[in-house]
């Protein structure tokens, strides 16, 4: 579980390699690209758009970034911020066109694990819907920086780059995020550790 803003981030060598194999249309390496960041666009998007838009919106991305995206990336930064930042910005253009946000209230799990009792499942996603409605209750710039440091792995240097904002207001949002959120789920019944634990679910 992360526990601070740890803004430098290891650089993987691979990035650079991986994205000219896809700009150059390397078939295996667009492959590769969409098994490893596919889960971090539907996580990302899932939270921001209505669900019957999310698939079109992770593919549209990944167009973008085959036809001209990746063209762009120089290694500067890790690959995984500069995909989100192809996707926050497909987001804002679905958003201007008058969608309507609207958070997904459970979140999906991997088939191939054990799963857990009927009533577990039941009580599971009774406590996660809470969670998505009180984050629901945030506002957007302090439920994007949560979702990106917590969901996404991101630092608060690469989440400045995505949403155009100072390092230091990124910082001072997801202190504010942290801190409302956890209000709000305290005074829901969540324990102190739950809150965390449901935070970071999605990073483990």
């Amino acid at each position: 579980m992360r526990s601070n803003l740890d803004d430098s981030p290891a650089i993987d060598p691979d990035d650079f390699a991986l994205a000219r194999a896809c700009a150059g249309g390397d078939l295996d390496a667009r492959r590769r690209m969409v098994r490893e960041y596919h889960p971090h666009l539907i996580r990302f998007l899932g939270n921001k758009v209505p669900r019957q838009h999310v698939e079109d919106l992770v593919n549209d991305t990944f167009i973008r970034l085959f036809e001209r995206g990746l063209g762009a990336y120089g290694g500067q930064g890790r690959l995984r911020s500069f995909v989100l930042a192809v996707a926050y910005r497909r987001a804002l253009e679905h958003f201007r066109g008058g969608a309507r946000v609207a958070h997904r209230d459970s979140w999906e799990g991997d088939p191939s694990a054990p799963g857990p009792s009927p009533s577990r499942v039941v009580a599971q996603k009774g406590r996660r819907q809470t969670f998505c409605a009180e984050l629901r209750r945030l506002p957007a710039e302090l439920q994007e920086v949560l979702e990106f440091h917590y969901w996404n792995g991101l630092t608060t240097t690469e989440i400045a780059g995505i949403v155009g904002r100072p390092v230091g207001t990124v910082r001072w949002q997801l202190r504010q995020a942290r801190e409302r959120l956890k209000d709000r789920l305290l005074a829901s019944g969540f324990d102190a550790g739950e809150w965390i634990e449901l935070t970071t679910a999605s990073t483990r």
